[in-house]
Protein backbone atom coordinates (compact mmCIF):
# COMPACT_ATOMS: atom_id res chain seq x y z
CA UNK A 1 0.00 0.00 0.00
CA UNK A 2 1.20 3.53 -0.81
CA UNK A 3 0.46 4.99 2.89
CA UNK A 4 2.44 4.20 6.02
CA UNK A 5 1.38 0.88 7.70
CA UNK A 6 0.19 2.82 10.80
CA UNK A 7 -2.58 3.71 9.24
CA UNK A 8 -3.71 0.79 7.94
CA UNK A 9 -7.38 0.00 9.20
CA UNK A 10 -7.94 3.37 11.05
CA UNK A 11 -10.82 5.47 10.51
CA UNK A 12 -9.55 8.30 8.77
CA UNK A 13 -13.17 10.23 8.49
CA UNK A 14 -13.10 9.98 12.03
CA UNK A 15 -9.80 10.82 12.95
CA UNK A 16 -9.50 13.54 10.41
CA UNK A 17 -12.69 15.15 11.89
CA UNK A 18 -11.41 14.89 15.79
CA UNK A 19 -10.50 18.51 17.29
CA UNK A 20 -8.57 17.30 19.18
CA UNK A 21 -6.62 15.50 16.39
CA UNK A 22 -7.14 18.40 14.20
CA UNK A 23 -5.54 20.88 16.27
CA UNK A 24 -2.70 19.18 17.08
CA UNK A 25 -1.50 17.77 13.59
CA UNK A 26 -3.33 20.35 11.02
CA UNK A 27 -4.81 23.89 12.26
CA UNK A 28 -1.65 25.84 11.98
CA UNK A 29 -0.07 23.50 9.58
CA UNK A 30 -0.34 25.28 6.40
CA UNK A 31 2.10 22.35 4.37
CA UNK A 32 -0.49 19.85 5.69
CA UNK A 33 -3.32 22.19 4.95
CA UNK A 34 -2.07 22.09 1.11
CA UNK A 35 -1.65 19.02 1.10
CA UNK A 36 -5.30 18.16 2.12
CA UNK A 37 -6.45 20.43 -0.73
CA UNK A 38 -3.93 18.72 -3.09
CA UNK A 39 -5.94 15.18 -1.87
CA UNK A 40 -9.77 17.18 -2.87
CA UNK A 41 -10.03 17.08 0.79
CA UNK A 42 -13.92 18.03 1.73
CA UNK A 43 -14.02 20.91 4.64
CA UNK A 44 -17.67 21.03 4.59
CA UNK A 45 -17.69 17.17 5.53
CA UNK A 46 -21.18 17.57 6.24
CA UNK A 47 -21.75 19.43 2.48
CA UNK A 48 -21.98 15.71 0.62
CA UNK A 49 -24.01 14.57 3.15
CA UNK A 50 -26.81 17.37 2.88
CA UNK A 51 -26.33 17.27 -1.29
CA UNK A 52 -27.75 13.39 -0.97
CA UNK A 53 -30.52 14.11 1.50
CA UNK A 54 -31.59 16.79 -0.58
CA UNK A 55 -31.64 14.88 -3.83
CA UNK A 56 -32.98 12.10 -1.90
CA UNK A 57 -35.98 14.26 -1.13
CA UNK A 58 -36.49 15.62 -4.62
CA UNK A 59 -37.04 12.53 -5.69
CA UNK A 60 -39.00 11.37 -2.90
CA UNK A 61 -41.23 14.49 -3.78
CA UNK A 62 -41.69 13.03 -7.55
CA UNK A 63 -42.38 10.17 -6.68
CA UNK A 64 -44.93 10.94 -3.82
CA UNK A 65 -46.18 13.92 -4.66
CA UNK A 66 -45.38 15.70 -0.78
CA UNK A 67 -42.31 15.57 1.43
CA UNK A 68 -44.20 13.84 4.20
CA UNK A 69 -41.75 11.53 4.56
CA UNK A 70 -42.62 8.54 7.37
CA UNK A 71 -40.04 8.52 9.90
CA UNK A 72 -39.18 4.64 9.26
CA UNK A 73 -38.45 5.31 5.36
CA UNK A 74 -35.21 4.34 4.21
CA UNK A 75 -34.44 5.02 0.48
CA UNK A 76 -34.14 1.35 -0.74
CA UNK A 77 -31.85 -0.60 -2.28
CA UNK A 78 -31.82 -2.06 -6.01
CA UNK A 79 -34.63 0.61 -6.67
CA UNK A 80 -33.34 2.49 -10.12
CA UNK A 81 -36.17 5.44 -9.48
CA UNK A 82 -33.29 6.93 -6.85
CA UNK A 83 -29.60 7.42 -7.26
CA UNK A 84 -27.29 4.89 -5.93
CA UNK A 85 -25.67 7.24 -3.95
CA UNK A 86 -29.06 7.39 -2.19
CA UNK A 87 -29.62 3.68 -1.43
CA UNK A 88 -29.78 2.97 1.98
CA UNK A 89 -30.83 6.84 3.20
CA UNK A 90 -32.66 6.64 6.61
CA UNK A 91 -34.38 9.49 5.09
CA UNK A 92 -37.22 9.97 7.32
CA UNK A 93 -35.23 9.90 9.98
CA UNK A 94 -33.22 12.07 8.36
CA UNK A 95 -36.12 14.56 7.96
CA UNK A 96 -36.83 14.22 11.73
CA UNK A 97 -34.04 15.42 13.14
CA UNK A 98 -33.78 18.49 10.49
CA UNK A 99 -37.48 19.39 12.22
CA UNK A 100 -36.54 18.61 15.59
CA UNK A 101 -32.63 19.47 15.74
CA UNK A 102 -32.40 21.68 13.23
CA UNK A 103 -29.56 19.11 11.53
CA UNK A 104 -27.69 20.22 8.93
CA UNK A 105 -29.19 23.77 9.64
CA UNK A 106 -26.87 24.96 12.53
CA UNK A 107 -24.07 26.12 10.20
CA UNK A 108 -24.66 30.02 10.03
CA UNK A 109 -23.03 30.16 6.47
CA UNK A 110 -25.41 27.21 4.96
CA UNK A 111 -28.53 27.53 7.29
CA UNK A 112 -30.37 30.11 5.36
CA UNK A 113 -29.32 28.79 1.68
CA UNK A 114 -29.98 24.75 2.97
CA UNK A 115 -33.95 26.43 4.42
CA UNK A 116 -34.76 28.14 0.87
CA UNK A 117 -33.63 24.94 -0.58
CA UNK A 118 -36.04 22.85 1.48
CA UNK A 119 -38.88 25.58 1.48
CA UNK A 120 -38.74 25.93 -2.71
CA UNK A 121 -39.51 22.22 -1.96
CA UNK A 122 -42.34 22.67 -0.11
CA UNK A 123 -41.04 20.95 3.18
CA UNK A 124 -43.12 20.87 5.85
CA UNK A 125 -41.82 22.59 9.08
Amino acid sequence: SSYPEMWHGVDLAGTVYNMQWWQKHVKQRPDRVNELNQLGFVWERLQPEWNLILEALIVYKGLNGNLLVPSNFVVPHDDNRWPKACWGIALGSSVYKIRARNDHLRDVHNSWSRREQLDALGFVW
